[in-house]
């Protein structure tokens, strides 16, 4: 994303492809100009209805965002699920400075639900060489347990 940034400058946006049924659990971008692992983003939807979401491009919460950002933030109004919503204030920085998406290839855990916020946990501990095979022999016994 650094190199992204040093590129192109703006805000970065760390984006991850899901199959099209999932589009409306996320907030999605609009593609605009390809630049190989990166692209320009046109536009952006806070859980879209199914079937209307721009592309199949997750926000996957991981950015590089002006400071301008957090003034925004304050005074934004609720938004998807009656809460105040980043993407929201992102669209409204993107009428002032530009916003590119890069590619990102990695595993992301939706922290936004409770099986996915409980799994990132544990994913963390596992690979973490200081913690992980106590919780391993910890976590096994009480599998064994249930």
């Amino acid at each position: 994303m650094i190199a992204a940034y040093d590129k192109h400058g703006g805000n970065i946006i760390a984006v991850e492809e899901v199959p099209e049924d999932q589009t409306h659990q996320y907030g999605i971008v609009s593609v605009g100009q390809e630049f190989g692992q990166t692209f320009e983003i046109t536009g952006m939807v806070e859980k879209p209805p199914k079937g209307t979401a721009p592309s199949n491009y997750i926000i996957s919460g991981r950015y590089i965002l002006q400071p301008q950002v957090f003034d925004l933030l304050s005074t934004q109004e609720r938004g998807a699920g009656n809460e105040i919503q980043l993407t929201d204030s992102m669209i409204r920085l993107m009428k002032e400075q530009p916003f590119f998406g890069m590619k990102y290839h990695g595993k992301t855990y939706d922290t936004g639900s409770k099986i996915g916020f409980l799994m990132a946990n544990v994913a963390y501990v596992l690979e973490r060489e200081e913690l992980s095979g106590e919780f391993r022999k910890e976590l096994e016994a009480l599998l064994r347990q249930k």
